[in-house]
């Protein structure tokens, strides 16, 4: 239940997680309590000796790995066999994850539907969506729920001690004791029932939550291609059918196999449990074992995946999906080749594999980007490129996607060309060195998201029965590479040829545009829903009629919430930790904000360029030229050599639009945000990276920017199905504040549309002139600042680095304003409603409104009544309509948004955005709802922060400490008194909004005058 993007496609789980050095795999805790780690490792160590036992638990292994400075502890429970582990870290943003492995061999959906459904009331917990209900009752840092191919996990982690154990009690009552009613079932799953469910007249469909929400998934034709991919190579079992449900086969489920399906696959023999933190392990254990596991007795179980049986032969197939209205018409095939390798258990052979995978495709120096994305054979490669460790038997996926009509017999010579090539010549070692020095910043580079980070990419690994604690040996897998590598010089070339060359077992498969294909689609869901209701009986009619009524009184009703567990603002502290920070003048009056925190070796850069000196029409040019900016080239090093130096000394150099409104009015400050961290002994090699391209950026490479736009703009249409809530929420609020119509220009819908434009024109020469021009007036410290993150005995040498850089950059410091900003008082609200076309089966819906500043009186009672109308807008938009998710988004300094995602409602969505506001002004809640709401926004603004992005509020939003404070105090001190005055005045007077509906073509709207209608 990934609230806004759950996780079903097993090729994209997780995304493409490297099993043995994931992306969130990065230290959360500062030097100064790591310091501490051996004493904690120590205390466990002495206290669990490995084979004794301990509340009800037998200790298997305990293990320091020094390189993530933690104690990893297993266990096993001696009734039932549930396998445990426990990380030792001094880290209070505590963690738990309870997973099972689900292998469902059909395609209804049955272990998304029964995730969905176990988080719908339980024993202990009786009550409608006591998951969703948690969300505004807790502090917690990360909740979720999320199935994949073959497991289904829970994790949630939080800074709070109390919380956690709430937050357990709830979790574990879900998965062993979840209620598993007809209704629960038919809501999130799917049933038949009347358009409108009082009116026994109106014509009978499908709902669903999941039926609905797969709809959405598979309007996306990669997500087609990426299921289609992983079903073709790996047919025989759990991974030849859609483990999230393929919409047309949701409704072959019954609610009998949902619980007979629970009660199999959601056994304490089948779980793997995971806790992460500073909190006591045998606090722990005893709740779990006293509360659920003593319970239970050991089951045997069939839920293993088999190996897939090696092919004699490659297979390939053929696939059709819908037009892109967003691609060109010539370009929309896609190509890959998927190739079965390892077991997920081989370790040491997947950390291979993953390493090779990099070197095949990752960047503008890998034989794969050059020998494909260059030539323009298409517009980017497959979203499931790459290596992916989520499936017991790992794979290994080459592919286009926007390919031209005629090119992918071309595309396949060329990746075979290029495997046989690479098999001959192989990889320079400063590739290899770079990706080493990439994983060794990695382990370095601290986030607060370790913990659920860990368990969620351990947990595909651990699920095929992997011994988790070994594969946090990162350490062991780099010395046995090296060792690899010099006993054997040939050894990737041989893995190569072992792997692909003569790899037999290969999946090639192709998919083309289909003008019918929806139609098709809306035919067949058609039929099938016609078959259904020509076979009911007058008896079944009734009931469906009868559960209808009933499952409409159960959503409406009002419910006694006093069996949940909650906090209460009183246990929110009113002090801020408050951030040291000092501000120094260097290179003739660049101000420079200097932060030391115990960041671990590693040293965070980050300097921000407004657009004072930038002419109108080149602004609609920022978002284009940060794309393009660490990707030319510069200096004396082309793109490729500024590509390998970027990898061989930093974790990567990033660039993006700067968009900020003053704490105090609606004035913005525009600008880009250049940023990058590395080891303290790489910060000389880092800026002068930069240098080289604040100095001396290469605008004349036309085949290479001719490459990028491409990719760009392919990647920006992809990501309008994926995330047109976003886009929605966007359009809407273009027109009723500055920033938003700023924001929208510089990454909404008219951003996607400029791009699609200048990809597919024949002469790009006229942008590069445009971004040249542009890169000349903003590259520079006229209108600079900076700010640096340290260790403390490295800021010296830091500043000093700092000024040596910012000396041999362009441009005399101007006097900087606490807050420089481009004047907003000339742009006047309107009212406009846009329904913007696509070819979509769902939708995505936004209103808007203008808001706040920051520091307005009334921008803690809107942040809170944005919460406030959470719980109301579920029940409307997702339990009632049916919807994947929808609420109300209020960032202070921002507009106020409403939204929905993935919905099979339009205009009646609008209409719950109404209902919500309306309950509000009639005060139809209590103090508990309010409490509720202010929990649910200290989520976010007491969310944990790491070493290298503490003091970024104040650098980039101008929000001190004391600023921040009193913000946090105006959300503490909001009454109910205060919320329906802001919601009066600033969402019903003003009689200005912006709403915008993204999806299908619409009758209704299209006759509406207030409406206007876009198609693309």
């Amino acid at each position: 239940m990934a609230l806004l993007n759950n996780l079903k496609l097993a090729l994209h789980n997780w995304n493409s997680a490297r099993l043995l050095l994931p992306h969130s795999l990065r230290l959360p805790c500062s030097s100064a309590r790591q310091s501490s780690h051996c004493a904690a490792g120590d205390a466990i160590q002495a206290a669990l000796d490995e084979g004794g036992d301990v509340h009800g638990f037998r200790v298997l292994e305990v293990r320091e790995i020094d390189e993530l400075q933690l104690t990893a502890v297993r266990l096993q429970h001696i009734n039932t066999e549930a396998d445990y582990l426990h990380i030792v870290k001094d880290d209070p943003n505590n963690a738990f994850c309870i997973g099972f492995r689900t292998t469902p061999l059909d395609s209804t959906g049955v272990p998304h539907i029964l995730e969905h459904t176990v988080l719908c009331g339980s024993h202990k917990y009786p009550v409608r969506d006591p998951f969703f209900k948690m969300l505004n009752r807790s502090l917690s840092t990360f909740m979720n729920a999320m199935t994949g191919s073959d497991n289904t996990i829970y994790p949630f982690s939080t800074q709070n001690p109390t919380d956690f154990k709430n937050l357990l009690s709830v979790y574990l009552d879900a998965v062993f004791k979840p209620n598993l009613t007809e209704l629960d079932f038919s809501q999130e799953g799917w049933r038949l029932e009347h358009a409108d469910p009082k009116d026994r007249n109106s014509p009978i469909e499908f709902k669903g939550v999941v039926f609905n929400e797969m709809k959405g998934v598979f309007a996306d034709s990669q997500n087609i291609f990426m299921q289609k991919l992983q079903n073709g190579l790996l047919p025989s079992h759990t991974y030849g059918v859609v483990s999230g449900g393929y919409p047309l086969d949701i409704p072959n489920l019954s609610w009998g196999q949902l619980k007979e399906f629970h009660k199999y696959h959601y056994h304490p023999s089948n779980c793997r449990i995971f806790t992460y933190g500073d909190m006591d392990l045998e606090d722990h254990l005893a709740f779990i074992n006293e509360n659920y596991l003593k319970h239970f007795s050991k089951i045997e179980l069939n839920t293993e995946v088999p190996d897939e049986p090696r092919w004699s032969k490659p297979c390939t197939d053929h696939i059709h999906c819908g037009i892109d209205s967003l691609a060109p018409p010539d370009a929309q095939n896609s190509v890959a080749i998927s190739y079965r390798l390892a077991d997920i258990t081989n370790i040491s052979e997947c950390f291979t594999m993953s390493l090779l995978s990099e070197l095949l495709v990752g960047g503008p120096n890998a034989p794969f980007y050059k020998s494909l994305l260059e030539p323009l054979y298409g517009t980017g490669f497959s979203p499931a490129t790459g290596y992916c460790g989520h499936t017991r038997n790992t794979t290994f996926t080459i592919g286009l996607q926007g390919v031209k009509n005629g090119n992918t017999e071309t595309v396949l010579t060329q990746i075979e060309n290029t495997f046989e090539r690479v098999k001959k010549e192989g990889f320079p070692q400063e590739r290899i060195d770079a990706i080493l020095h990439g994983i060794e910043l990695s382990l370095k580079h601290q986030t607060p998201g370790f913990g659920v980070g860990l368990a969620m990419n351990l947990a595909p690994f651990w699920n095929q029965d992997g011994n988790p604690i070994q594969s946090l040996a990162i350490n062991e897998c780099i010395d046995n590479f090296k060792k690899s590598m010099v006993d054997n010089p040939t050894f990737l070339q041989d893995k190569i040829n072992e792997y692909f060359v003569k790899n037999k077992h290969k999946y090639t498969l192709s998919m083309s545009p289909d003008a019918s294909f929806e139609k098709t689609l809306k035919e067949k869901e058609a039929a099938l829903l016609q078959s259904r209701i020509e076979n009911l009986s007058e008896e079944d009619k009734q009931r469906i009629y009868a559960l209808g009524i009933e499952l409409s009184n159960k959503q409406e009703a009002v419910e006694d919430l006093s069996c949940l567990p909650s906090l209460h603002p009183r246990d929110i502290s009113r002090s801020v930790d408050r951030t040291t920070l000092s501000h120094v003048r260097l290179s003739d009056g660049v101000p420079v904000q200097a932060s030391p925190q115990s960041t671990n070796g590693v040293t965070y850069f980050h300097a921000v360029m407004d657009t004072h000196s930038v002419a109108p029409d080149l602004l609609p040019y920022i978002p284009l030229l940060c794309a393009v900016l660490t990707k030319m080239g510069a200096a004396d090093l082309d793109f490729r050599a500024f590509d390998q130096k970027v990898e061989l000394y930093t974790g990567g150099l990033s660039a993006s639009p700067h968009l900020q409104q003053h704490i105090d009015n609606y004035s913005l400050e525009k600008g880009v945000v250049i940023s990058s961290y590395c080891l303290q002994k790489n910060l000389h090699h880092m800026l002068k990276l930069w240098e080289n391209v604040l100095t001396e950026i290469r605008m004349t490479d036309m085949s290479r920017f001719s490459t990028l736009v491409k990719m760009i703009a392919t990647e920006k249409s992809n990501s309008v199905i994926q995330g047109g809530h976003h886009y929605a929420m966007q359009a809407a609020s273009a027109t009723v504040s500055p920033y938003g119509a700023a924001r929208e220009e510089w990454s909404g819908l008219s951003y996607v549309d400029r791009l699609k434009r200048i990809s597919e024109s024949d002469d790009l020469k006229p942008v590069l002139i445009k971004l040249s021009q542009l890169a000349f007036v903003l590259l520079g410290k006229k209108y600079m600042r900076v700010a640096v993150n340290a260790s403390p005995e490295d800021m010296d040498s830091t500043l000093k680095e700092l000024e040596l850089f910012l000396d041999n950059i362009g441009g005399t410091p101007k006097p900087y304003e606490t807050h420089p900003a481009i004047d907003a008082s000339a742009f006047t609200p309107f009212t406009q409603r846009t329904h913007h076309v696509f070819p979509f089966p769902v939708n995505y819906t936004s209103r808007a409104f203008t808001g706040v500043p920051y520091r307005h009186p009334d921008a803690g009672p809107l942040r809170v009544l944005g919460r406030l109308m959470f719980p109301f807008l579920h029940r409307e938009i997702r339990e009632k309509g049916g919807a994947y998710g929808g609420g109300a988004d209020v960032s202070p300094g921002g507009p106020v948004t409403f939204y929905s995602y993935r919905d099979p409602n339009s205009v009646q969505t609008f209409e719950a955005f109404s209902r919500a506001l309306e309950w509000v002004l009639k005060g139809d809640f209590n103090e508990r709802d309010l409490n509720e709401a202010k929990l649910g926004v200290f989520q976010s603004i007491d969310a944990p922060v790491g070493p290298g992005s503490r003091g970024l509020r104040q650098f980039l939003s101008h929000i001190s400490d004391d600023v921040f404070m009193q913000h946090r105090e105006s959300v503490l001190d909001t009454d109910a008194q205060d919320i329906v005055r802001a919601a009066r005045l600033h969402l019903l007077e003003p009689l200005i909004e912006g709403s915008c509906l993204i999806g299908p073509a619409n009758s209704t709207l299209e006759q509406d005058p207030f409406w206007s209608t876009v198609q693309h």
